[in-house]
């Protein structure tokens, strides 16, 4: 179940707040008027999701590039290498 506080808590919680991400390692969604906002969220989390999203970029784009073609074989790279 996601952690939903309402933004002024975050000014008035702040600590306890950030305990809770760094220890539950879940985001806490503020919200304003009701409505969501924003989410705070521990650093290290949010350093492996962009480590993760990069990863999986670069394998997006290499599989699309071996679906067009553009590759070299295992034989050509270390072929080029040996010279």
């Amino acid at each position: 179940m996601p952690n939903i506080r309402p933004s002024s808590e975050l000014r008035n919680n702040y600590q306890e707040m950030s305990k809770i991400c760094k220890e539950t390692k879940a985001p806490i969604y503020l919200t304003v008027n009701g409505k969501g906002d924003t989410a705070l969220i521990d650093i290290e989390v949010l350093d492996g999701l962009y480590s993760r999203l990069d990863l999986f970029t670069k394998i997006s784009e290499g599989l699309k590039n071996i679906d067009e073609g553009k590759f070299k074989t295992q034989e050509e790279v270390f072929s080029k290498v040996a010279k």
